[in-house]
């Protein structure tokens, strides 16, 4: 079972996030991380990526929440480590 839930989640494609790509995007066009000056389509793209990184962050954060309070499986392997 843990082979199965580690193979889903090796196959899944990486997250691509808009805020990332427009980095990646204005900031060779303008020489600096955050570009004082901007278009109003550029606006337009930054507003929406910043509202897409913040509902990421949030869902990270109840993702952690409930990993925090998942119980302890037991392993059927001798872990070496712990004998020490």
């Amino acid at each position: 079972m843990i082979q199965k839930i580690m193979h889903s989640l090796e196959s899944l494609p990486p997250l691509e996030l808009e805020a990332v790509s427009l980095l990646a995007e204005l900031q060779p066009q303008t020489g600096s991380w955050f570009p004082t000056e901007l278009t109003d389509a550029q606006k337009q793209q930054v507003v929406t990526a910043t509202v897409e990184l913040v509902a990421y962050t949030q869902r990270c954060r109840q993702m952690v929440r409930r990993l925090s309070h998942l119980e302890a499986v037991p392993l059927s392997i001798p872990i070496a480590e712990f004998a020490i």
